[in-house]
């Protein structure tokens, strides 16, 4: 069975009927979805919806030790790519098929950019512990694009299905 469920509207005794109209609530755009807490709710799509809004907000913490005109380059790339990466990793969570493609997008247009601009790769991990640099490459570097695409079929299965996760009910 299914452990996902269109979201319908309930009967007055507060059953289900499958053949009814999706709930309007379906429709709406929440920031948190409630949802996506739910432990039916598929993890590949949680954690590609936390990895776009890590990969859009990390930079802001982290300092290159490089002073460089590719430094700025890159400050400029993140400048232009917050906004999206933000919306786009909330659109997942409410499973928008416009959120996904547009995040597959992003993400290879961000990654090509790793590919143009190799000798930005240091710049991302400076001198940090390992630890550190490899927490900068998933969030500020490729290695985040690169999982954001192997998720992709996770995310396009779901994607546009008007589905919400409901919790089950113990009778």
């Amino acid at each position: 069975m299914d452990r996902l469920a269109l979201m319908n509207k309930e009967k007055a005794d507060g059953s289900r009927n499958e053949n009814e109209p999706i709930n309007s609530v379906q429709s709406m755009f929440f920031v948190f979805p409630k949802w996506r807490m739910y432990p039916e709710f598929p993890w590949p799509i949680w954690t590609v919806g936390w990895l776009a809004i890590f990969k859009s907000i990390i930079w802001l913490s982290t300092n290159p030790t490089v002073s460089s005109p590719l430094a700025e380059i890159l400050a400029t790339k993140y400048l232009i790519t917050l906004i999206p990466f933000l919306v786009l990793g909330i659109g997942v969570w409410n499973l928008r098929k416009w959120a996904v493609w547009g995040l597959i997008l992003l993400s290879i247009a961000d990654l090509m950019f790793f590919i143009v601009f190799r000798s930005a790769w240091p710049i991302i991990m400076g001198d940090n512990i390992l630890v550190l640099r490899v927490m900068l490459m998933i969030f500020n570097g490729p290695v985040g694009n690169i999982l954001i695409l192997l998720a992709t079929p996770v995310l396009l299965k779901y994607a546009g299905k008007n589905l919400q996760v409901v919790p089950e009910v113990s009778p």
